[in-house]
């Protein structure tokens, strides 16, 4: 007997399943619609009762056999029916699209994309067709972009680009079936508000001036640290519908190893007694509360500790801090998430620093992840503290913009897209080489030097993409063509929402 199954030997799904029935009970009341199964009847305890008994020709088959169908069924129709299907694949998981594809592509493998910009098809001969030059993202995948580039080059404008093309529908930018939510995490330097820029994420509330009865984001919400509060909301209240709101930690969406890190609670440093009592009282609570977290009790459970003068001068200095991002009268606003609109959380403040915000990231984020939304964004604008591993998990697409890409070099590995504007740094260059690959069409010293020729030599707006997964055409034998290993040179398109990023030029 043969331990796999043989050609000829076909059995359903259904015939399995009577199989596996027969062998529980041994008692089934007809008899599967196979030849390879035999009936044997015999008087049950009551001699006018006769029960049916299956007996398989080949006993042990139905158990392998079964097995089969855990396997991925590959397509085994004539060659012209593989090709098709392998490239739908490809194309409903590609980051990037070309128009050509687009046209080609029927909604359901393709359901929605945006326009990104325009790129050069004659940097690849082996595409078949016209040149229609449009280059669009598939906005119904998750996916990750990592966008670097030296101020004035495009790289917010690029950002902003994106936002349109999940967030706003409109027969200009491609086709949104079903728009998303963003949430913005936005970190720099506050000095004054003279000198300070709010996120361009915020001006998605207003069309732009060429198109001033363009769609727009149905909302923009920025939640800002209550110390820097009055500042922040002269800055963004400026733009048209925006709202600005004190961002307030609702007690319940504390836990244990937030606390832990809202205090500055370092187990591996912190030596002091009272921080050694504190986070006793914390695990404590872990322990009996079955991971639940009461503010009020642990406060409540300090005030039982006996500390002298002097500690609990500093662990009052601790718990003011913590409390000043606490609602704990139930006054603030709470975060709330819709699609097409955007919430911004700018923790820009002479007196949060990067530890404590980058907390406060996570915790928003969490929240966000939760909520019941269904298509999520999330944009780390200077903001490089969280990373991007459970985004499709959650269908989640991440933007990460920043001006110093040494500082997040892991983060490009992580990335579908790497869109690369101006900049002139050596040190960039060598940081980002490692994580995308360069076309070796000659010597790989030149290759290199004529890489970081291009990147100097792009104008603002223009960027190199790497975007492995692109689909771009077909060839000639109707086999789809992928960016695998080269770079795009693109032109990022217009907004259509108002561009509050332009450089301040002394003559216009």
């Amino acid at each position: 007997m043969y331990r796999l199954r043989q050609p000829g030997h076909e059995f359903s799904f259904g015939d399995l399943e009577l199989a596996a029935a027969a062998k529980r009970s041994n008692k089934i009341g007809g008899t599967p619609p196979d030849s390879n199964w035999t009936t044997k009847t015999s008087p049950g305890d009551n001699s006018t009762e006769f029960i049916s008994e299956v007996i398989p020709k080949y006993p042990h088959l139905p158990e392998f056999i079964s097995s089969n169908l855990l396997l991925i069924k590959r397509s085994t129709g004539d060659g012209d029916y593989r090709v098709r299907e392998e490239s739908n694949y490809d194309i409903r998981n590609a980051v990037l699209v070309s128009a050509s594809i687009v046209e080609e592509t029927d909604e359901k493998t393709l359901p929605q994309y945006g326009l990104l910009g325009s790129f050069h098809p004659d940097s690849f001969p082996q595409l078949n067709g016209p040149e229609d030059d449009r280059i669009f993202v598939n906005t119904n995948i998750p996916f990750s972009a990592f966008i670097c580039g030296v101020q004035g080059s495009g790289k917010s404008h690029t950002t902003s680009c994106l936002l349109e093309n999940c967030l706003i529908s409109s027969p200009m930018l491609g086709d949104l079936v079903e728009p998303l939510s963003a949430l913005v995490f936005h970190f720099s330097e506050f000095t004054s508000r003279a000198s300070y820029n709010p996120s361009e994420a915020a001006y998605l509330s207003v069309a732009h001036r060429d198109f001033p009865d363009h769609r727009a984001a149905s909302y923009t919400t920025v939640m800002v640290p209550p110390s820097n509060y009055y500042n922040l909301s002269q800055l963004y209240t400026r733009i048209p519908k925006v709202k600005v709101h004190p961002f307030k930690l609702k007690p319940h969406m504390l836990d244990v190893g937030t606390m832990l890190e809202l205090m500055a609670v370092d187990q591996s440093k912190d030596k002091s007694l009272y921080m050694a009592q504190v986070t006793k009282t914390l695990r404590d609570i872990a322990t009996e509360r079955n991971g639940d977290f009461d503010y009020h009790d642990f406060k409540q459970r300090l005030n039982n500790q006996n500390f002298d003068r002097t500690q609990r001068e500093f662990l009052n200095q601790r718990l003011d801090l913590l409390e000043s991002f606490l609602d704990l009268k139930s006054s603030s606003t709470d975060l709330v998430f819709g699609t097409s609109g955007v919430t911004i959380i700018d923790m820009s403040c002479p007196f949060v620093d990067s530890n404590t915000a980058c907390v406060l990231f996570k915790i928003a984020m969490k929240k966000y992840l939760e909520s019941s939304v269904a298509g999520k964004m999330i944009v780390l604008d200077e903001a490089h503290k969280v990373l991007i591993r459970q985004q499709r998990h959650f269908g989640v697409r991440v933007i990460v913009s920043t001006q110093e890409p040494t500082i997040s070099t892991k983060l490009i590995d992580l990335c579908a897209i790497t869109v690369i504007h101006r900049f002139t740094s050596p040190d960039w260059f060598r940081a980002l080489k490692t994580h995308i690959s360069i076309s070796s069409s000659g010597a790989e010293g030149e290759d290199e030097k004529t890489l970081f020729r291009n990147i100097v030599n792009l104008r603002t707006g223009e960027a190199l993409v790497y975007a492995p997964t692109a689909a771009l055409g077909k060839d000639l034998a109707g086999k789809l063509v992928k960016a695998t290993e080269e770079l795009l040179k693109v032109n990022i398109r217009k907004r259509v929402t108002w561009d509050g990023g332009q450089s301040v030029v002394c003559v216009k």
